[in-house]
């Protein structure tokens, strides 16, 4: 499988922007494929003085795209592309071919309950059938569900039904439909579909990240329960982790099969693999003790924590929830089954989930943070603001309060508000590369450019490889006219990264800016190299020839 250079990096903060921009050149380009398929059959019949009703193949522009967003996200992306792709972007051509004429038919699909046949469900909605675009949403909610059959035998045995149902789709779907397939989930799911399961798409499949910072969750909420004792193990070296390891064994071998100590060191010893990153393992020696003592709360909870850790989230809330049944007031697993639920998309719950750690403790400050980053998630950025507010009443020096506060006022364009949460935050946690970076693109947006310059460097110098904050370095500059310090800074993007279209777009923008226009045509050429249907680039490129005195 190919797809766009993706290492899953949750550190990784794309731009917003640039994402759309690339996902919008991308669904035109599906279109203007479409119009040249469907000319070029045309054509052929008219040669062939066949009967004009004849309809031509209905397979062009089929294709298979997956976003990474939350769903208040995937509805502003819907909603931008149908604003768009009808005509209302009007700064440049679309593409090499006019795609004006194309019939753009951009329709919803949201799945809401269980769908045991995607294509026959496909095939029965009559609506949907004459749709260019068809965004799917909700797809990630049965991800549990099985289905055997269908495909080769040797990736078919009890593969997740979604997956079936996306193969069958790329393999079947596209001979009846010229539908461009854009599914919109989050993380998780997306992870799932393409990492786990890769066999299942032969061809290439795009993908586009709207990340949000809902991962910041995982900082704060997935930490075994261990006391004083796993924050040494965390701050111990492997060596010595594992020399206390074996310590550990040998106390646990020592003990009765059924003892409450036996149950105690098997805890503390899955603390120290957690610590180790050694997930599985812990999960197995909670499962020892939970064979000792089914009812141990503390078992069940640092169980789920594990499962969390390596991204089995649906595990984990049936975990957490096993906790809280023996442990009804227990409000860290009330807190994290809230934050695996947001994992999941399953905002509403979550919120639930932390109205009841904060029924059990009504200070918990955290609780309040996480509740503000789920409504922010949900694009519900006044109600965010206030929780976070008090968070911060419970603790000034709550970095991630602050934090989300600043993400909650950005959203709603209050850029100054925004920037001081930013330096609160920078108080207690001053070497923070992604504050850093979020200040910056909060004074961008606010237009404070040399300030927000200041602050990429910041970020730079404490994460030198980040060539997205090099790249958004430069152009900021070229919004100063400070071209050469522009493609400077572009070049540093791209020896990090020399795969990035944006970067060698930009940069060919900045040599653009200075008028070294025959350069400014190598950047944008080795740019479309690399995304060759980017419309924007390509209308850059012509801009640029006319300038050199060439006409099409």
């Amino acid at each position: 499988m190919n797809h766009i250079v993706n290492n899953w990096d949750k550190d990784a903060l794309k731009n917003p922007d640039v994402e759309y921009q690339a996902l919008l050149g991308e669904i035109k380009a599906v279109l203007a494929s479409k119009q040249l398929v469907l000319e070029q059959a045309k054509a052929q019949v008219l040669n062939e003085e066949k009967d004009i009703d004849s309809e031509p193949s209905a397979q062009a522009g089929s294709q298979i795209i997956f976003v990474r967003c939350s769903p208040p996200e995937g509805e502003q992306i819907i909603k931008r592309v149908i604003n768009d792709i009808n005509g209302n972007d009007s700064s440049c051509s679309l593409s090499d071919r006019n795609i004006s004429n194309i019939p753009k038919e951009i329709k919803l699909l949201k799945i809401d309950r269980t769908v045991t046949n995607f294509a026959e469900m496909l095939a029965e909605r009559n609506d949907l059938h004459n749709a260019d675009i068809l965004f799917v949403m909700g797809v990630e909610e049965f991800l549990d569900s099985r289905i055997v059959g269908g495909l080769d035998a040797e990736i078919s045995e009890h593969i997740p039904r979604p997956l079936a149902h996306l193969s069958l789709a790329q393999r079947n779907l596209k001979t009846h439909y010229g539908i461009c397939f854009v599914f919109l989930m989050p993380l998780f799911a997306l992870k799932f579909f393409l990492d786990s399961y890769p066999a299942l798409f032969g061809e290439e499949v795009r993908v586009f990240e709207f990340p949000t910072d809902m991962e910041l969750l995982r900082q704060e909420a997935f930490q075994w329960e261990g006391g004083d004792r796993y924050v040494q193990y965390a701050n111990m070296s492997e060596a010595e982790r594992n020399h206390k390891y074996e310590d550990l064994q040998k106390l646990i071998a020592a003990q009765p099969l059924i003892s409450e100590r036996r149950v105690e060191l098997l805890l503390e010893q899955g603390g120290l693999l957690v610590a180790g990153n050694r997930c599985k393992e812990a999960i197995a020696n909670c499962d020892l003790a939970l064979n000792i003592r089914l009812d141990n709360h503390l078992a069940w909870y640092n169980r789920a924590v594990a499962l969390d850790l390596i991204e089995r989230h649906g595990e984990a809330v049936e975990n957490y929830r096993q906790a809280i049944a023996y442990k009804p007031d227990f409000y860290m697993a009330w807190h994290n089954l809230g934050t695996s639920l947001s994992m999941l998309g399953r905002y509403e719950e979550a919120i639930d989930s932390y109205n009841m750690a904060l029924k059990y403790k009504p200070d918990h400050h955290c609780s309040y943070g996480s509740k503000a980053l789920v409504y922010s998630v949900m694009g519900k950025h006044e109600e965010a603001i206030e929780y976070c507010e008090k968070a911060l009443a419970l603790r000034s020096d709550y970095v991630q309060g602050w934090f989300s506060r600043a993400y909650a006022l950005e959203s709603i364009g209050r850029y100054e508000e925004a920037v001081a949460s930013y330096d609160r935050a920078l108080e207690y946690k001053p070497n923070d590369h992604q504050i850093w970076y979020g200040r910056a693109k909060a004074l961008e947006n606010w237009g404070n450019y040399t300030e927000a310059i200041a602050s990429y460097d910041q970020a730079i110098a404490l994460r030198p490889d980040d060539y997205y904050a090099w790249n958004n370095r430069g152009l900021v500059l070229s919004k100063l006219e400070m071209y050469e310090e522009a493609i400077a800074s572009h070049d540093h993007a791209l020896e990090i990264n020399a795969n990035d279209h944006f970067a060698w777009y930009s940069r060919g923008n900045a040599l653009s800016g200075l008028g070294r226009i025959e350069e400014a045509i190598d950047s944008y050429d080795r740019a479309i190299l690399i995304s060759p249907q980017d419309t924007e680039i390509l209308h850059s490129r012509r801009l640029a020839l006319r300038r050199l005195g060439f006409t099409e």
